[in-house]
């Protein structure tokens, strides 16, 4: 299995503190080992930002960070459940892309490249 870094710009466009942006990026199906969140240096605080893997056999959310532009890394992961259903404490395994990666941005300012995010993902 290798480890591939993807960097991906997200522009937004709209009005201050309500602006939007969003972009699919093709990614064979992986693990998401990190993101690292590198926003605009004009980015406001009222940023949200999500990351999701849409589509089959349902869309599944791997990363949501809300009201923030700090540049920082995340490594995503979900929760372990046994044979009953049950989440195991402490278990986890990363998350899990399946075909494409959405990342979404609101309550942004209109700027270009308001985030870049470079994505390690094991194929």
């Amino acid at each position: 299995m290798a480890i591939e870094r993807h960097v991906i710009k997200v522009s937004t466009t709209g009005s201050d503190a309500s602006a939007t942006g969003s972009l699919v990026v093709a990614l064979p199906y992986c693990e998401l080992l990190a993101a690292y969140l590198n926003f605009h240096a004009s980015a406001p605080a009222s940023t949200d930002t999500t990351l999701s893997s849409p589509g089959d056999p349902v869309a599944l959310t791997l990363l949501t960070v809300t009201n923030s532009a700090t540049d920082a890394w995340y490594y995503p992961t979900h929760q372990l459940d046994d044979s009953s259903g049950s989440a195991i404490t402490g278990a986890y395994i990363p998350a899990v892309i399946h075909g494409n990666l959405l990342v979404e941005l609101a309550g942004s300012d209109a700027l270009t490249d308001a985030l870049t995010l470079t994505i390690f993902v094991r194929v």
